[in-house]
């Protein structure tokens, strides 16, 4: 059960009382939209605010700090259990199956006539049942390494520890292991490549290719390791790029995610959704301000969603947000663009416009 089925779970089937009762909290209160409570070993008896439908929560920790984050952050606060193991423990404490689908590692044969296999195949509809997950044996035959120019572009050995960059010395190029979001730890979906051969496009090498294959729209990378802080600061930033969100992870700075494309899939619309925070759509330059506003309308009248877009041209062709000095990507954060009645209607307004013209 993913995170937001279990949240799902919690809500349509009223446990946030029973939840909170095993957590240790006290004098817990029901009241029309939120449950209000003190917390374990506090002499408060309304330090806690928890919202019914939401699961969203406020911690007044003191009088001049409050915690703001979700039932998952609230486990993790209480219990002083990392993300994954939050999830755990809600799962077994409502007896429910915390259980994915694990794929055997095979030998892989070489098919020599794979070349002439042209056969079209016929397409179909995928979703989270189709994620089969490897555990951490997959990465084991890789290299450990940090690459020596991402650490000259800020991508730094502690970041690439946490999410597990290493190299393929055969293939030549730089491993990125892609956890599952509402998996353990130790649950990957797969392996992206990134080329170190800096002449790739006049050899035409792919610059990323999938050294084990995945269903990167069933998917967000980055987002079990930057849940909490997601959570706690109120907003999530949805880049294209893993990339992006390892040079934010440098910088102390875990609210960025990727979808690993610039078109976001239904199933990435839901998880975002569920996490009950601010979207911020922060795609790379050249993605056209048309394509912003499709995907915040995905998101428009459900959450609060903005966008990052390049009007004072400081981007270079490319370029991702991330790939800005520190100072210059928190300016263009904070003068973000919200996508609000207007810019719907702008969208929409363009949206007939183009439909007539083909």
């Amino acid at each position: 059960m993913t995170v937001t089925d279990l949240k799902e779970y919690i809500i349509e089937n009223d446990k946030i009382e029973y939840i909170l009762s095993e957590l240790g909290c006290h004098n817990i209160k029901p009241f029309l939209k939120e449950y209000r409570c003190g917390l374990p070993n506090h002499n408060s008896n309304n330090n806690v605010v928890i919202k019914n439908e939401t699961l969203s929560i406020k911690v007044y920790t003191s009088e001049s700090e409050t915690k703001h984050g979700d039932i998952i952050t609230l486990v993790m606060f209480i219990k002083e259990l990392s993300f994954v193991e939050a999830n755990k423990y809600l799962h077994n404490l409502l007896s429910l199956d915390y259980k994915f689908k694990y794929k055997e590692k095979k030998e892989e044969k070489i098919d020599p006539l794979n070349v002439f296999k042209k056969v079209k195949r016929k397409r179909y509809v995928i979703n989270v049942d189709d994620i089969e997950l490897y555990d951490d044996d997959l990465i084991k035959e890789y290299i450990p390494l940090p690459y020596i120019d991402w650490i000259r572009e800020g991508i730094l050995p502690f970041t690439c520890e946490k999410f597990k960059i290493g190299y393929s010395a055969d293939k030549k190029r730089i491993v990125i292991p892609t956890r599952y979001w509402s998996g353990t730890e130790n649950d990957y979906i797969g392996i992206m490549g990134r080329t170190v051969i800096k002449e790739w496009e006049i050899l035409d090498i792919p610059k990323y290719y999938p050294l084990k294959k995945y269903y990167k729209s069933l998917n967000i990378y980055g987002l079990q390791e930057n849940y909490q802080t997601i959570q706690e600061e109120g907003f999530c930033v949805v880049a294209e790029s893993q990339k992006s969100v390892l040079k934010r992870h440098s910088r102390k700075d875990g609210t960025v995610v990727a979808i690993e494309s610039h078109d976001i899939s239904d199933e990435q619309v839901k998880i975002l959704i569920g996490l009950n925070v601010e979207i911020i759509i922060a795609f790379d330059k050249g993605i056209s301000l048309q394509h912003v506003r499709y995907t915040c309308d995905k998101f428009y009248g459900i959450r609060e969603v903005s966008y990052i877009f390049d009007k004072y041209d400081i981007m270079k062709d490319k370029d991702a947000p991330m790939d800005l000095p520190d100072k210059t990507y928190k300016y263009l954060l904070k003068y973000k663009i919200k996508y609000d009645e207007k810019e719907h209607n702008e969208y929409l307004k363009e949206r007939d416009k183009n439909e007539k013209a083909v």
